[in-house]
């Protein structure tokens, strides 16, 4: 059985927990706060919660995916399972949790990518560098969320994001 790849980051986001929340929960629109995602959108009828899907495009290699959210804790907490990748040789599962948690000037957001690659050689090549990349992509993800939801401002890949403020938990 592969073995599972977690990363952990952490950043203050200076906006009450209901505003950090009504970010995270507008499920279709990753791509306001995801530098990696130039387009996205729902594809379900739900539009949030336990069984809502989406469409990503990534800015990387025509890459995309299709994802559903597999955990809902209103107000608190959203994971997502990428249940099906295009052009991104490698990796088998993949689930991202997005959490939120009070902080003495606001929130903190929270967000663990947990990833399985598909056999023994991309295990290899994900301790080479894979690992590092993602963990690269998971500081980006916390930055351009800090940067969409304290200004508004729709990041892309070429919006300067401030990665000072990214904790490395794990």
């Amino acid at each position: 059985m592969p073995q599972a790849t977690q990363i952990i980051r952490e950043i203050p986001i200076h906006l009450p927990m209901d505003q950090v929340w009504a970010k995270l929960a507008d499920f279709g629109n990753i791509c306001h706060g995801h530098p990696g995602v130039k387009k996205s959108f729902v594809t379900s009828a739900q539009k949030s919660g336990v069984g809502a899907t989406r469409h990503c495009d990534f800015t990387m290699m025509g890459a995309s995916a299709e994802e559903r959210v597999v955990e809902w804790t209103e107000g608190q907490s959203i994971t997502i399972e990428v249940y099906e990748l295009r052009k991104m040789p490698g990796i088998d599962q993949l689930r991202l949790k997005l959490s939120i948690q009070p902080h003495t000037h606001g929130s903190n957001l929270r967000g663990t990518m947990v990833y399985t690659m598909k056999n023994v050689f991309f295990d290899w090549f994900n301790t080479l560098m894979m690992k590092k990349m993602n963990a690269n992509l998971l500081d980006g993800i916390m930055a351009g969320h800090k940067k969409y939801m304290e200004t508004g401002e729709i990041v892309n890949e070429n919006t300067p994001l401030d990665l000072s403020q990214v904790l490395k938990v794990a």
